[in-house]
């Protein structure tokens, strides 16, 4: 685990105030997910760029006891956001909006996510209210061809195998197999959902 010594501002501004100041605290502990999110960050879409997909992406999670829970697909990396809300539980009332970041960051109730998995706003909302909210094509089974065997977008390249699939970036390799290759074709199906290229998939692994 690498250990941090100051929070990047550009995370630190997304975290709200009364949590950044515990996380600050407890540094150590808390290095994994301020790399998680500095990793969430650089990958956000900006502003429509998620217009035209059939599902959006859920970058980052914000929540509070109360059933809030905001997911937010784009950020302009300034201040606003756009993503889908539940305020204190109200499904009816649920929708997408636009977000002022500064003005979330100072609600004392709110958290963000430092453990959420990326996803669908789509897959998040029917996982968590599934007689609410209709399944995304998202959580469907994926069909065995989905994805090519061996995929090259220089310096990017992936081949799988019997044995497992390696992973090249110029003449760096990563070898994966059993629970971290599924995981690296989980990862790959949702950046083709996402309109998202196989090689930033690829780069992340050599990044992690």
């Amino acid at each position: 685990m690498e250990e941090l010594k100051t929070i990047p501002p550009a995370v630190a501004a997304l975290i709200p105030k009364e949590q950044l100041q515990m996380t600050k605290e407890n540094l150590k502990e808390f290095s994994d997910a301020i790399l998680h999110l500095k990793s969430q960050l650089e990958k956000c879409p900006k502003i429509r760029e998620t217009d035209n997909g059939k599902e959006h992406p859920a970058i980052f999670h914000y929540f509070d006891c109360g059933g809030t829970d905001i997911y937010i697909s784009e950020f302009d990396r300034k201040d606003y956001m756009f993503g889908y809300a539940i305020l204190n539980g109200d499904l009816r009332f649920s929708e997408w909006g636009y977000f002022d970041l500064t003005d979330l960051v100072k609600i004392p109730q709110y958290n963000i996510d430092y453990h959420f998995e990326e996803q669908t706003v789509e897959a998040a909302l029917y996982t968590a209210y599934p007689h609410h909210f209709k399944k995304p094509k998202s959580l469907e089974p994926a069909k065995n061809d989905q994805l090519p065997d061996i995929y090259r977008n220089f310096p990017y390249q992936y081949m799988k195998g019997s044995l497992g699939t390696v992973l090249r970036k110029n003449l760096d390799e990563v070898y994966l197999y059993g629970d971290d290759e599924t995981k690296f074709f989980q990862d790959c199906n949702r950046a083709k959902q996402h309109s998202r290229s196989l090689a930033d998939v690829i780069e992340e692994y050599f990044i992690n």
